[in-house]
């Protein structure tokens, strides 16, 4: 629990329970220890509670014209305390990731991997291909805008 509060950073826009980072880092003992129970009651039971999953879309302007609303991302402002259970379930399921899981292959959402990981071995594959005189079929898809069109009821 201390890595996942020591990882937290600073000057962020705290969740729905107005507690920032700040507090949770410096709050002492005795807020570590309420902080670990919940954490420990949640595990036992099963469920956490429903502030820690609640979140506030706030929409932050990118760039181009202010009239689109296409140059707008929405961001999530969750509870520091959701994000920091969430930290310590990262940290307890990664040790489980191993290339019979998640092949070496996957970059998306893994840690320290990038899109320029990608396209640096997508380089070396088509100078191979080159190379050898094969051919090389490629497929691309733009999912910049992806997340909008998911349907997230099926997902839960």
């Amino acid at each position: 629990m201390a890595r996942a509060i020591a990882g937290l950073k600073d000057g962020k826009v705290p969740g729905g329970d107005g507690i920032p980072a700040e507090v949770w880092k410096h709050g002492g003992d005795n807020l570590f220890s309420r902080l670990h129970q919940l954490i420990t009651k949640a595990w036992e039971v099963g469920s956490v509670p429903q502030a820690w999953k609640d979140a506030s879309i706030v929409t932050i302007y990118k760039k181009g014209d202010r009239t689109d609303c296409g140059n707008y991302r929405g961001i999530s402002v969750l509870s520091i305390a959701g994000k920091i259970f969430a930290r310590i379930l990262l940290n307890r399921s990664s040790v489980h990731i191993t290339p019979e899981v998640v092949p070496e292959t996957q970059c998306g959402f893994r840690g320290n991997r990038t899109t320029v990981d990608m396209l640096f071995c997508l380089r070396q594959l088509q100078e191979k291909c080159i190379e050898q005189d094969r051919p090389l079929y490629m497929v691309s898809v733009d999912v910049s805008k992806a997340f909008y069109t998911v349907g997230r009821t099926g997902l839960w």
